[in-house]
C-alpha cells in the first residue's frame, strides 16, 4: 500500500487526499479495512489513522447503497419467508437475508409477512400435540398462573386455542375443588390475556350462583372496569355490544365498517348486527350496481384496516343472505354451546320427526336437522383435526339414543379411526357392533341394502305407501318402523381401500338413490374429502351437508358442492361449521363434553340402555350375523335367515368375485395377440392395457383379467393351451 509522505510542512488536506486515493487503491488491490489501519498506524500519526477509519467506513456505506438489488414478487417472497418458518428458520436469520437482498419496501413486506405467519399459519399435528404436552407439564409442576404466562407467549391463534381449552379444563377441575370466588377473580387479574380473565371470571360466576353469594365483577377496587359476566345467548336479551371491544357498540361498528367500504369504493349502508357465542354478524346493504364480487374476498383488508378496532386476527366471513350482505367478526371470547343446556329429555318423543342436534344460530337460536325432511335424508360432512366434526357425530349419537327408543331409531356406526364410536358399543339401538375396518363397514352396508329392499317389498304389500312417513302415518304406534341412522366416520381411508372399495361404493350409491324413502340414513364424513377418492355420483346424491373449517379452499367447494363456494376456510374450527340444505346457515355445533364431565355422558348413555321402550317395532326378519354368513358361504344351522333373492346372488356375486375363479373365454385373436406380445418382452401389466383396455385404476375387473391372462401364459409354457 503505497502512503502519502508525511511532511509536517505539507499541507494537511492534500494529504487527506492521498490517503483517500491510496485506500481506494488498496481496496482494489484486495486489502481488507484491518489492513490498511494497520499499514497507516505504522506510517501515519493517529489523525490520520482516525481519518482513515472514516473514509473506510464511507467506502463501505457506499458499497452497500450501491449494490444491485433484485426485486422480487411479493407471492414469491411470502412463500419463501412461509417454507424458511416451517423449516425451523428463526425471525432474526430470515430478516438479516432480506435485508441485504430486498429494497426497503420489500423488507418492510417481509415484517408484516412473518406476524401474519406466525400469527394464523397452520400448525402440523406434531408442533400441536408438542405445544398441547408442554401445556399439560406445565400445570402438572406449576401453578395454573404460569399456564397463563405460557399462552400469553404464543402468538399463533390456532395454538393459543389448545391453550384456551387446558385452561377451562383446569379451571372447570378448581371449580370441583370447592375453591373459593376470590380464587378466580385473584386469577382474571392476575392474566393479561381478555380470554382467559373471561374464562376466570365465568367461572368465579358459576361458583357465587353454586353458594347463592351475590357477586359483581363490573368493577375493582380502584374503579376501572375488568370484565363482564358470559353473555346469554337468548336473542331477546342479548347484550349490543361487540364483545371483543370494550368501547365500540354494535351500532358504532357497522358505521366504522361501511365508511371502511367507501375507502375501498364500495357503497354500502349499515342495516343490522347481531350477537353470537362464536361471532358477532355485521349485515349492509350494498349500494345499486355494486357487484358481491368486489367485497367476497375483502376478509384480509379488513383485518389490515380495522384489526385493532374490532379484535380481528383472522378474516371475518362475507356472505349475502336475503336483503344485503353480512360480515362475521370472530369473538375473541367465543362461547362454548353445551349440549346438557340444550337438552332435558323430558315427555315422550315426537316418532314421527327423528331429527339429530344441529347447533346454535347467530342470534342464539337452537338449530336441529329434521332427517324426515325430503332436504335433508343423507348428510356429507368433513373439516380438518379440531374443526369439532367428532363432537357433531357424538352429539347426533348421544341425542338419538337418549331421545328415541330402539323401536323408533337403529344406529349403524363405521369408526375406522376407532376413537370416535366405540363409547356407544354395546347399546340396543346398534343393528350391529361398530364397524372398525373396511370390510366390516363393506358388510354392514351391504346389510343396509338388502334392509332398504324388504322394506320396498313391504311397502308394496299395502297400496299407496312409498316411504317410511307414509307407513308410519298409518300403522304407528300401534307398529312402528325403525329409520336407520348410518354413521360413517373418516370414508377415505375406506375408499382407498383397493380390497373392499368397489363393495363399499357399490353399496352406498344404491343407499344414496333410494334409501331415504324407506328411512335408512347415510351421514358420511371425511377429513379429506379428496374429488378423486370420493367419485361425485356419490358426492351428488346428498342433499345436506355440513362443513366444518377446511385447510384448502378446495375442500370447501367439494364438500359443498359449489365449485365458488370457498366460505368454510374462514370458519373459526372447534364446532363452527355451514350447514346447507336449500339454504346455508353458520352454526355453532353443540359441545358434548365427555372428557369434562364424564359422570353426565355416561349417565345418558345408562338412561339410553335403560329407557322404556312402548313400542312395537316392524322387523324385517334380516338378522346382521346369519346375513354376514351367507355372504361368505358359510352354514345355517338355526335356519331363521330371510334372505332374498338380492341376498342369495349377492353371496353369488361375493364368491365369484372374491377367488377369481370365474371362466373367460378367450378367442383366437385375443390368444395370439398375448402370445405375440409376451414374445416381444411385453410385461403383464402392458399385455392387459394393450388387449383388453384395462389398468390398475379399473380395480377388480383388471385383476380378474390379469389372472386370466398370467394363468393362460403359465399353461403355455407347460405345453398346454387351454382356455382356462
Amino acid at each position: 500500500m503505497l502512503l502519502p509522505y508525511n511532511d509536517i510542512n505539507t499541507n494537511l488536506e492534500f494529504q487527506k487526499q492521498q490517503l483517500w486515493t491510496a485506500i481506494i487503491q488498496a481496496k482494489q488491490d484486495g486489502l481488507d479495512n484491518e489492513e490498511i489501519i494497520e499499514n497507516v498506524r505504522e506510517a501515519l500519526p493517529n489523525a490520520m489513522v482516525s481519518y482513515a477509519e472514516t473514509v473506510l467506513k464511507q467506502i463501505d456505506f457506499r458499497t452497500k447503497l450501491s449494490r444491485p438489488v433484485v426485486k422480487f414478487n411479493l407471492e414469491f417472497l411470502f412463500q419463501v419467508i412461509y417454507e424458511s418458518v416451517i423449516a425451523g428458520t428463526n425471525d432474526d436469520e430470515i430478516l438479516s437475508v432480506c435485508a441485504e437482498h430486498c429494497t426497503l419496501n420489500q423488507y418492510e413486506f417481509v415484517r408484516y409477512a412473518l406476524e401474519y405467519i406466525h400469527l394464523n399459519r397452520m400448525p402440523s399435528q406434531w408442533e400441536q400435540n408438542n405445544v398441547y404436552q408442554k401445556m399439560i407439564e406445565i400445570v402438572s409442576i406449576s401453578p395454573i398462573e404460569s399456564l397463563f404466562e405460557y399462552i400469553e407467549s404464543i402468538k399463533n391463534i390456532y395454538l393459543k386455542q389448545i391453550g384456551y381449552e387446558v385452561v377451562q379444563e383446569n379451571l372447570y377441575n378448581l371449580f370441583l375443588s370447592n375453591k373459593e370466588t376470590g380464587y378466580f377473580t385473584d386469577l382474571a387479574n392476575k392474566s393479561r390475556d381478555k380470554i382467559i380473565k373471561n374464562y376466570c371470571c365465568r367461572t368465579a360466576v358459576l361458583v357465587a350462583r353454586a353458594t347463592g353469594k351475590p357477586l359483581d365483577l363490573k368493577v375493582t377496587v380502584n374503579g376501572s372496569i375488568l370484565l363482564k359476566e358470559p353473555k346469554c345467548l337468548n336473542s331477546e336479551i342479548a347484550n349490543n355490544g361487540i364483545v371483543s371491544s370494550n368501547v365500540l357498540t354494535m351500532g358504532q361498528a357497522g358505521k366504522l365498517l361501511v365508511d371502511t367500504l367507501e375507502d375501498f369504493n364500495i357503497n354500502a349502508k349499515y342495516v343490522d348486527a347481531k350477537n353470537g357465542p362464536t361471532f358477532n354478524r355485521i349485515r349492509v346493504k350494498l349500494g345499486r350496481g355494486v357487484s358481491y364480487k368486489k367485497v367476497e374476498d375483502i376478509g384480509n383488508d379488513l383485518v389490515q384496516q380495522l384489526g385493532e378496532e374490532l379484535g380481528l386476527k383472522v378474516a371475518p366471513m362475507v356472505s349475502v343472505v336475503p336483503g344485503g350482505v353480512v360480515f362475521d367478526i370472530p369473538r375473541l371470547d367465543r362461547q362454548f354451546a353445551y349440549f346438557r343446556d340444550y337438552f332435558t329429555f323430558e315427555g315422550e318423543p315426537d316418532i314421527y320427526s327423528v331429527s339429530i342436534p344441529g347447533g346454535v344460530d347467530v342470534d342464539g337460536t337452537y338449530v336441529e336437522i329434521p332427517l324426515y325432511s325430503d332436504n335433508v335424508t343423507h348428510i356429507l360432512g368433513g373439516g380438518r383435526t379440531r374443526g369439532g366434526k367428532s363432537q357433531f357425530e357424538k352429539a347426533a349419537i348421544l341425542y338419538l339414543v337418549r331421545r328415541y327408543p330402539p323401536s323408533v331409531v337403529r344406529l349403524a356406526l363405521s369408526d375406522v379411526k376407532r376413537v370416535t364410536f366405540g363409547k356407544f358399543d354395546g347399546l340396543p339401538h346398534l343393528v350391529a357392533p361398530v364397524a372398525r375396518d373396511a370390510e366390516s363397514t363393506a358388510n354392514l352396508l351391504d346389510y343396509l341394502v338388502e334392509e332398504m329392499e324388504l322394506r320396498y317389498q313391504e311397502f308394496e304389500r299395502h297400496s299407496s305407501i312409498e316411504t317410511i312417513a307414509q307407513y308410519n302415518s298409518r300403522f304407528a304406534p300401534d307398529c312402528v318402523m325403525p329409520r336407520v341412522i348410518c354413521l360413517i366416520d373418516e370414508c377415505f381411508d375406506l375408499l382407498s381401500d383397493d380390497n373392499y372399495c368397489d363393495r363399499i361404493e357399490t353399496a352406498l350409491m344404491k343407499l344414496l338413490a333410494k334409501a331415504g324413502g324407506a328411512g335408512i340414513h347415510v351421514l358420511l364424513y371425511t377429513q379429506r374429502p379428496d374429488k378423486n377418492v370420493i367419485d361425485p355420483l356419490i358426492r351428488s346424491n346428498f342433499p345436506a351437508k355440513t362443513a366444518f373449517v377446511t385447510t384448502r379452499p378446495e375442500d370447501s367447494c367439494i364438500i359443498l358442492g359449489d365449485d365458488k363456494d370457498k366460505r368454510a376456510v374462514y370458519l373459526l374450527g372447534y364446532g363452527d361449521f355451514l350447514y346447507k340444505t336449500t339454504e346455508v346457515l353458520r352454526l355453532q355445533a353443540l359441545y358434548v363434553a365427555d372428557d369434562e364431565d364424564p359422570e353426565y355422558f355416561q349417565q345418558l348413555l345408562l338412561e339410553a340402555k335403560n329407557q322404556n321402550d312402548p313400542y312395537t317395532a316392524w322387523k324385517s326378519g334380516l338378522d346382521f350375523d346369519e346375513f354376514v354368513a351367507s355372504l361368505y358361504g358359510e352354514s345355517n344351522d338355526n335356519g331363521k335367515s330371510k334372505a332374498t333373492t338380492a341376498t342369495k346372488t349377492k353371496q353369488s356375486k361375493t364368491d365369484f368375485e372374491g377367488s377369481f375363479s370365474f371362466k373367460v373365454q378367450l378367442d383366437e385373436e385375443a390368444r395370439n395377440s398375448i402370445m405375440n406380445l409376451h414374445q416381444k418382452g411385453y410385461q403383464l401389466d402392458e399385455i392387459v392395457k394393450a388387449v383388453f383396455n384395462l389398468s390398475r385404476q379399473d380395480g377388480r375387473s383388471y385383476k380378474k383379467f390379469r389372472n386370466v391372462v398370467e394363468e393362460f401364459l403359465n399353461n403355455l409354457k407347460g405345453g398346454s393351451e387351454d382356455d382356462i
